[in-house]
């Protein structure tokens, strides 16, 4: 409109010109009947002309051949699964972290706060303390929390009002969520007691025979891909399975697995207690005959497991559960583990805790009952020293530690104890796993031993 306008206005005013001049040249009242039309084009195409300039001029498309920053973002979102998959199937570094966190922005961004919260959460568990990822996954877990169900997506809150934590929030929620005095399957759910990086532990009570029970729920459709999932859930099934056969006094027993609403879950003893995680502060320490004691039943309890051909793979502090009252020790989470392939470079990195594997575990080579013992030589190091044995600013800093760096001498921290434990963990902590322990039995004698050179008393 704006064009025709402009010629018509053009057109009008190059008639009155033209009988202006003719009208000079000749007899000047022979051409006014030009003088009429052109007057009018002139009005009226200058009316349109303003007209059409005056509305909002309407978005240009963009020329096929351009590409830009945009477009790229739009259909690396649009291709997440695969995108997602590509980067949780590479070995961790500085430059697979900062793709992550890009992608989890621009996710977060787009108001996709379910699939930022997978991809932070996946970054998180190799390296919690990058930029800011933690806050931000605290952030969308208040935002969850505090949707209400068939709401529209909430925008998050400021991140600079977020508090900092160190714990891994809760699961992506895409998967069905399981609410208090729900039920899974024959249980009913009372409440939570517990929240890890691969689910919530529910106390329940098994209808069937009235019994208390903990309920750990694992959302497996939103920790692997289409592609995997099949794969994964019969690899859960299988290892529960086996987990369930292990019939030990420092074991944690397992009494039923199942899957229903998305979530695969597991029904266990309902232990009382605390974490040994909780034990792990300089200014909370267990006295060393205790720690040595607690750690040679895990390891008897590891090797019990290990000639039944259960490996765990993610000993650590907030695996073992332990009751003062009581003297009750438990390994907990056995059969959970292994849930990604023992011949891929995703060995124990999805589900493990990096700072307890082993130099074997972290590069994805094949895991045996040394890794475990290895896990129970850092855990070991810790409990009595409130410090691990490796620590970095990063990943990849933190796996060439473990596989290349000697760890500092447990007497430069705790110069009171007895040669004997230093020993103890140095072999634990050995590099190549045939230079530790050849068995959890072996390893408990050991610790038995020097557990009998401690003297009564120290703290």
């Amino acid at each position: 409109m704006s064009k025709f306008g402009l010629i018509a206005a053009i057109a009008g005013f190059g008639i009155l010109a033209a009988a202006l001049v003719l009208g000079l040249l000749a007899d000047l009242h022979t051409w006014t009947w030009l003088w009429m039309p052109g007057a009018a084009l002139l009005a009226v195409g200058g009316a349109v002309y303003l007209w059409s300039r005056s509305k909002p001029a309407a978005a240009l498309p963009m020329p096929a051949s351009k590409t830009t920053v945009g477009s790229d973002t739009a259909r690396l979102l649009d291709n997440f699964e695969q995108r997602f998959a590509e980067l949780k199937g590479r070995k961790p570094n500085g430059t697979v972290l900062g793709d992550l966190y890009t992608l989890g922005t621009q996710l977060e961004h787009r108001g996709r706060l379910s699939q930022a919260t997978a991809v932070y959460r996946h970054l998180a568990r190799f390296d919690g303390s990058y930029k800011d990822v933690t806050a931000r996954l605290r952030r969308l877990m208040d935002v969850d929390r505090a949707q209400p169900k068939d709401a529209p997506a909430a925008t998050p809150p400021s991140l600079e009002t977020t508090p900092d934590i160190r714990a891994v929030p809760r699961e992506r929620p895409a998967v069905a969520a399981v609410s208090e005095m729900d039920r899974l399957g024959r249980y009913q759910l009372e409440r939570e007691i517990g929240r890890g990086a691969m689910g919530i532990v529910y106390l329940g009570r098994d209808t069937a025979i009235n019994r208390m029970v903990a309920i750990k729920a694992i959302p497996l459709a939103s920790e692997f891909s289409d592609a995997e999932l099949t794969e994964a859930r019969a690899r859960f099934f299988r290892e529960a399975e086996t987990a369930g056969r292990l019939n030990h006094p420092n074991i944690v027993t397992i009494y039923d697995v199942g899957e229903e609403r998305g979530l695969a879950y597991i029904a266990m003893e309902y232990l009382k207690g605390r974490h040994l995680s909780d034990y792990t502060k300089a200014q909370n320490l267990l006295e060393p005959r205790k720690i040595l004691d607690i750690a040679a039943r895990t390891a008897g309890a590891l090797g019990f497991a290990h000639k039944q051909q259960v490996v765990h793979r993610d000993i650590k502090p907030a695996n073992l559960m332990y009751d003062t009252g009581t003297d009750v020790l438990k390994i907990t989470d056995f059969g959970i583990a292994r849930l990604s392939d023992a011949g891929t470079t995703r060995t124990g990195i999805v589900l493990g805790t990096p700072s307890f594997m082993s130099p074997e575990q972290l590069e994805g080579r094949t895991v045996t009952g040394h890794s475990d013992l290895f896990s129970l030589g850092v855990s070991l190091f810790q409990l009595l020293t409130g410090q691990l044995p490796f620590t970095a600013d990063s990943m990849t800093g933190l796996m060439q530690q473990i596989a290349e760096a000697p760890h500092p001498p447990l007497r430069a921290f705790r110069p009171d104890l007895p040669a004997c434990i230093g020993s103890v963990v140095d072999r634990a902590l050995a590099k190549n796993p045939e230079a530790r322990y050849d068995s959890g039995a072996q390893m408990a004698a050991a610790l038995e031993d020097c557990k009998s050179r401690i003297p009564s008393g120290l703290p």
